[in-house]
């Protein structure tokens, strides 16, 4: 009586204690005892245990990759923004593998294996975490950085566009650092030994990271001083070309033949650097050649005419332009033009260079005046030597020329430069007055006229 009273004190208690284990303990169990039985090591039920979470790690490892591909489809087609149309569909695949990873952690925890699997099982677990784990920072550091490079591509400053980059570099270079360590830990790696070994060879790291260091005072001498910018036209020693990329070791330029040209930051210190992307003003320097018939009042005219051009025409600067008789060549008759125009790239000058000159082709047309081009004339003599044995052929022609004095000859020179000075001043006088020197030359920065022809 004394034990069935004992029995039926007790099994309240026995109960209570066997719905107290853990859930794995409650699953094993109940497992038959055909699976029990042991190979290699494992119960035949750990074994399909074992599969069982590979088979889900994987599934859900699908499952994700999947989703996140349909979220970055649709997250990319409803941006709206250039700077994320190229990111990839499987951005956010690093994840998936963390998921899996994480369902495998769970399953050497239910599977109670024996100490030496479970600690080379959960190495290997922690690795793939850890391993997914720097991936998917990877990944972030490109997601931020599109966002940084789209608000950067909003504002007129390009201090920022050359910033962008270099962010991305340092927390990519930060996220291997702090991964490197995790990964190190995660293999029980001793890190202060491996430091220590270091520190032996630290005099030749030194001397090789000579290089390393030159280019990163080159960085941020380009930073610091905003030597050039992504994007603009320079040109570097012997290389020309667009900048592209600027990171912490060099300079990527595309040149004009749509090469590559990289350079180390380090010559940035001492060689010069021609940045025409910073340019206010872009000159434009030319000469046009009239026809020595046209007269001095036509090329007075067209003269002003050019520089009403340049008054009417938007991006041109008003306050600087030359447009003057510059002197005579072999052929023609020279008119200096000297311009600028204020554009922001390239293609912008060429397009408002081909409207000026076209305009100027126009103004010559309607005012009649042509241009010179090389000419050559060639005299014919045959008849003034015809002459002069005609008059060899008659001795009184001849005595006659004979007879006058040289003294007839000079009179009548000084007397046609006489009258080539009476002449000059008349011309002078018509339009300068000879009793008050003219005001330096001031240009006006108010169009003559409101009419424009011929822009668009």
């Amino acid at each position: 009586q004394k034990a069935e009273s004992l029995k039926n004190n007790t099994a309240p208690v026995i109960n209570q204690v066997a719905n107290d284990k853990p859930l794995a303990l409650r699953i094993v169990d109940q497992i038959p005892d055909e699976l029990r039985q042991s190979l290699l090591g494992l119960a035949f039920w750990q074994w399909l245990g074992i599969l069982l979470f590979i088979i889900l790690g994987i599934i859900a490892d699908t499952l994700y990759r999947w989703l996140s591909v349909l979220i970055m489809r649709y997250f990319i087609r409803n941006s709206h923004r250039v700077a994320y149309q190229n990111l990839p569909d499987d951005m956010l695949r690093p994840f998936g593998l963390m998921v899996m990873a994480f369902i495998w952690w769970l399953g050497l925890n239910f599977l109670l294996l024996p100490e030496a699997a479970f600690l080379i099982l959960i190495l290997a677990v922690k690795f793939l975490i850890s391993i997914s784990g720097v991936w998917g920072a990877y990944r972030l550091v490109d997601l931020v950085h599109a966002w940084f490079r789209y608000h950067s591509s909003q504002t007129a400053n390009k201090w920022d566009d050359a910033l962008v980059p270099l962010v991305r570099r340092t927390l990519k270079i930060f996220v291997t650092v702090i991964g490197l360590i995790f990964i190190a830990d995660t293999l029980q790696i001793n890190l202060t030994g491996l430091l220590a070994g270091l520190g032996l060879g630290g005099l030749a790291f030194a001397l090789a990271a000579k290089d390393i260091a030159q280019n990163l005072f080159g960085t941020i001498t380009i930073l610091v001083e905003r030597t050039f910018s992504v994007g603009d036209w320079v040109i570097i020693n012997d290389v020309e070309g667009t900048v592209e990329d600027i990171s912490f070791r060099s300079t990527r330029i595309r040149t004009f033949y749509d090469s590559i040209v990289t350079l180390p930051n380090s010559n940035m210190i001492t060689s010069p650097v021609d940045n025409q992307g910073e340019r206010r003003y872009r000159r434009f320097k030319t000469t046009l050649s009239l026809t020595y018939e046209t007269p001095p009042d036509k090329i007075d005219t067209f003269c002003e005419g050019v520089r009403e051009i340049i008054r009417l025409h938007p991006y041109m600067r008003k306050d600087n332009y030359q447009v003057y008789f510059n002197g005579y060549n072999e052929s023609g008759l020279d008119i200096l033009v000297y311009v600028f125009w204020q554009t922001p790239d390239w293609a912008t000058e060429l397009r408002e260079k081909h409207r000026f000159l076209l305009d100027i082709l126009r103004l010559a047309q309607a005012l009649s005046v042509d241009f010179a081009y090389p000419t050559q004339t060639v005299y014919w003599k045959a008849a003034e030597k015809a002459n002069e044995q005609d008059q060899s052929n008659n001795p009184s022609n001849t005595t006659q020329a004979q007879t006058d004095p040289l003294s007839r000859s000079l009179q009548n020179h000084a007397g046609d430069c006489d009258q080539a000075r009476q002449t000059a001043r008349q011309i002078v006088c018509d339009h300068l007055d000879l009793e008050q020197k003219p005001e330096p030359v001031t240009i006006e920065t108010q169009p003559l006229s409101q009419n424009s022809t011929h822009l668009s």
